[in-house]
């Protein structure tokens, strides 16, 4: 008798992501490799990628990043979906070169009168040197037909030069304008990139189907096709009946493990690593488009049941600051899970404001 592929439910699922995020227990790991094993993390708003990792990693201090940024072993760069991301280093070469595989066929199609090889040599050489966007701007243009949109110039030179940006970008709260400068290391061969990255991305979010790490990578699956080819990977089935992949020996939790409550970031990765969320959001949650709105969300059971924000308050004269977290809830919960809720909204705040003299968590 055939062999039936064994077909995963959605509970099964959602306990499967919440241990391949470190949502179901916090990892004791250095920054750098928390980032290596859950692929680069969404930098659009500064503060993102360190309200990530506190989620996920113990003992995780915003100083620990902000070293690693500095020394340059975490780089802030532009990859998947065209977003800012925080990017192991010595991994990022292979993101870039994922990432710009479907930019170089449109730069081909729009500047056919440029050389390509002679435009990315001299452009490598000139990146050598930190560079501001509006540097960036001016010597693009020099070649003729950039259109005088917002960052076309620098997408231009982004496509055929890995960039990423200098320190202090990357910090916690830093907003200024970046410098970008050509990332020295050699891009890997478009397969072999594939091949780490989609290793990197079963690794953290599988099992998986190739729509949904075509929907991470911001790619066609063309681009990828060749390094599932490599990869020795096994299929199950959704409930719908739909094929995904995952590397072998991953971690399978069965449906009924308790999923601990977590407060995620903007943007944050769980929440857009999939085509079909169904299993971190329910349909009704799915409707709020709370990825979309780059919403700070919390999860129950392992799915996003509120949205969360808070705020630092100083204290009148003579007294010290209190951090506030103000919770939405968007589904009804139980008072057990609103008690939870409530504990790691306590213990979030001392992670953001370890002096304030007081907590408060309002909203439920």
């Amino acid at each position: 008798m055939a062999n039936r592929t064994p077909t995963l439910t959605r509970r099964e699922l959602t306990a499967a992501l919440a241990a391949r995020q470190m949502l179901l227990e916090r990892r004791s790991l250095d920054p750098v490799e928390a980032i290596r094993r859950l692929t680069p993390l969404q930098g659009q708003e500064p503060r993102a990628p360190y309200i990530s990792l506190a989620a996920r990693v113990a003992g995780f201090t915003r100083e620990q990043l902000e070293a690693a940024v500095h020394a340059r072993h975490v780089v802030k760069t532009t990859v998947m979906r065209t977003t800012l991301h925080l990017v192991a280093a010595d991994e990022y070469p292979a993101y870039a070169q994922l990432a710009r595989q479907a930019r170089l066929r449109r730069w081909r199609k729009i500047y056919p009168s440029l050389d390509e090889t002679t435009v990315t040599t001299e452009l490598h050489a000139w990146l050598r040197e930190p560079r501001s966007n509006a540097e960036i701007e001016e010597r693009v243009r020099a070649y003729g037909g950039v259109p005088e949109t917002p960052y076309a110039s620098v997408f231009f030179a982004r496509t055929l030069v890995p960039l990423v940006q200098l320190p202090p970008a990357g910090s916690w709260g830093d907003r200024r304008r970046p410098r970008l400068v050509v990332d020295p290391r050699p891009l890997p061969s478009p397969v072999e990139a594939a091949t780490l990255a989609v290793r990197r991305y079963l690794g953290a979010f599988g099992p998986a189907s190739r729509r949904d790490i075509a929907a991470w990578a911001g790619v066609p699956q063309r681009d990828f096709a060749d390094a599932l080819e490599r990869l020795e990977t096994v299929s199950f089935r959704d409930e719908k009946g739909g094929e995904l992949l995952d590397l072998r020996r991953q971690p399978l939790p069965p449906a009924s493990t308790r999923l601990p409550v977590r407060f995620l970031s903007r943007w944050d990765q769980a929440m857009l690593a999939h085509a079909d969320r169904d299993r971190i959001m329910s349909p009704e949650v799915q409707a709020l488009n709370l990825g979309l709105a780059g919403d700070q969300t919390v999860t129950v059971d392992g799915r996003i049941v509120a949205s969360w924000v808070w705020r630092s308050e100083r204290g009148r004269t003579g007294e010290r600051d209190r951090v506030v977290v103000e919770i939405t809830p968007h589904l009804d919960l139980s008072r057990t899970a609103r008690d939870r809720v409530r504990a790691e909204a306590r213990r979030l705040a001392r992670w953001l404001e370890p002096n304030a003299a007081a907590v408060e968590v309002t909203g439920l």
